[in-house]
């Protein structure tokens, strides 16, 4: 099994669980990703997701061996995305759990996550554009999204490793944790966001992420228009 998920109450954790290959994802893991996130996003009892490797390592991206066997499904504009869920707009907050190195298309998995919690002595970067490879999963959309367009480009045009400390100082990821312990504080964190009313939460996170696309005056109207709407189910 590529792909494990255990629930602690009402978070559900999303392992991937391919050490030997450093959590590459090959084609059936990234079905596996997408299948445990649409679970994730349909039950009901499950409010917060934190998505970790095992093994001490993140992920490391696509499979390139798989790619090279011809084992690895073609990507195209329509189709499913190279790791799977990075197209899919879920519900419900996910949490990036980040030990060794987020790399690749590994890094664009945990860009796709509402949350970043990286240990001290983790690595980031966007290995894949020195080798010729692209970014296929989101990263040269929500990099600039979350760090600003120029520094975005610093990591898209260089590919290089950033160290924990800096991706924490540029906004890359959201908080640190002592080494080993990733998972653990982002198991934490999940469950304090999971203890608040949900309503409000996630009418807040709802219109952040739709604003994007929208004027300020629409992104204001949106915001009043959703955030009314959680007052008047909880009323």
């Amino acid at each position: 099994m590529t792909v494990r998920t255990q629930r602690e109450g009402p978070v559900t954790l999303v392992i991937i669980d391919r050490p030997e290959r450093r959590n590459a994802v090959d084609g059936p893991a990234a079905a596996a990703l997408t299948d445990a996130f649409a679970a994730f996003d349909r039950d009901g009892q499950a409010r917060v997701a934190v998505l970790t490797g095992t093994g001490g390592t993140f992920c490391a991206g696509s499979d390139l061996k798989a790619m090279a066997a011809g084992e690895f499904p073609v990507p195209t504009a329509d189709g499913p995305p190279p790791l799977g869920p990075t197209r899919m707009r879920l519900a419900k907050p996910v949490i990036a759990a980040i030990e060794g190195g987020a790399f690749g298309g590994g890094l664009e998995l945990a860009l796709w996550c509402d949350l970043r919690v990286a240990a001290e002595d983790a690595e980031l970067g966007l290995l894949n554009l020195p080798k010729g490879l692209p970014c296929l999963d989101g990263g040269s959309v929500r990099l600039s999204r979350l760090i600003g367009h120029g520094r975005a480009l610093d990591l898209l045009l260089t590919g290089r490793r950033v160290p924990a400390a800096e991706a924490l100082a540029i906004g890359l990821v959201s908080r640190l944790a002592a080494p080993g312990t990733a998972a653990q504080a982002a198991l934490n964190l999940a469950r304090q966001i999971a203890a608040f009313p949900p309503d409000g939460l996630l009418a807040a996170r709802d219109t952040a992420t739709a604003q994007w696309g929208l004027t300020e005056e629409q992104a204001l109207r949106a915001e009043a228009e959703r955030g009314l709407s959680a007052v008047s189910a909880t009323a």
